[in-house]
């Protein structure tokens, strides 16, 4: 029997086929974040985070002025503001 009547053979390579699609579309459906800085500032940036840990997160709040708010598919919404005074004590 040649190869290419070999069911096994093209099963094997229907199977590779599919998941090379998939793993091409999954990369495609991570989509790059909004730039939140400035371009020669992207450095800070602040990283994306897995979906589920967004509401976490976003329930600490501000944990310093280069944090951000969190959109739900885990990219930085907007940068926290920067405090207007001191702490007071």
């Amino acid at each position: 029997m040649k190869p290419e009547q070999d069911p096994i053979m093209i099963a094997r390579v229907l199977v590779l086929g599919a998941s090379m699609l998939i793993g091409s579309a999954a990369a495609q459906a991570q989509k790059t974040c909004p730039l939140l800085v400035p371009r020669e500032e992207a450095f800070l940036q602040p990283k994306r985070l897995p979906p589920a840990q967004v509401p976490a997160k976003n329930a600490a709040g501000c944990l310093s002025p280069a944090d951000a708010i969190y959109a739900p598919d885990g990219c930085p919404l907007r940068l926290c503001p920067r405090p207007t005074r001191g702490i007071e004590l």
